[in-house]
């Protein structure tokens, strides 16, 4: 779906606005919030700056729409996977390993968000609510996958499923992390070794 939008004066511009969303996550995940400008995210996106205020709102609130957007991405391929499943815990094996050795030559290192964790924090004023919010989603997902366990019987009774989802948490954005600094196939094995550890 394109959109027009008046560029100053001249011609209306014609544009995808999901399709210049991805280029501007794809320029955050890349570069970060701080070292992203706006005349990059313009040339991007292919669009004038009058354009990119008057449909995106500010950089602020731009980048939080892409945090949204590459979160719920995430988040709804997780959800569907785990309903699809027969194994919850095969779910969160398969989660971790292929966390532990994604490489995509199209994709920038790590993960947007705890990218964007590691650069603003928490606490900053308009990223830091959006970081809350995605944290919070994706571990309800794994909170449930470990509910899921318990239930049908692949994790004992008197394990804390809220207590190994928040594990497997850290796990996940420490291996974000070290993704940007070329984990190696060793460093993989030993960290599907923790996770069998923690779900047996």
């Amino acid at each position: 779906m394109t959109k027009s939008t008046s560029a100053g004066r001249g011609r209306p511009l014609q544009f995808d606005p999901e399709q210049a969303l991805q280029q501007a996550i794809l320029l955050f995940w890349r570069h970060g919030y701080e070292a992203t400008s706006t005349n990059q995210l313009m040339n991007a996106m292919g669009l004038s700056k009058s354009s990119l205020y008057q449909t995106f709102g500010s950089k602020d609130a731009l980048f939080n729409l892409c945090l949204d957007r590459y979160g719920e991405m995430t988040a709804s391929y997780m959800r569907d996977t785990l309903a699809q499943t027969e194994s919850p815990k095969q779910f969160l094996m398969d989660l971790i390993e292929a966390t532990a050795s994604y490489q995509a030559d199209h994709e920038p290192d790590g993960c947007l968000l705890v990218n964007s964790a590691c650069e603003l924090g928490v606490s900053n004023d308009f990223a830091g609510p959006m970081l809350l919010k995605r944290r919070d989603k994706a571990l309800e997902i794994l909170r449930q996958a470990c509910l899921a366990m318990r239930e049908c019987g692949e994790l004992a009774p008197e394990r804390d499923p809220e207590a190994i989802a928040n594990q497997l948490f850290a796990l996940i954005c420490g291996l974000k992390v070290m993704e940007k600094m070329r984990f190696t196939p060793e460093q993989r094995r030993h960290s599907m070794q923790m996770v069998e550890a923690l779900l047996n």
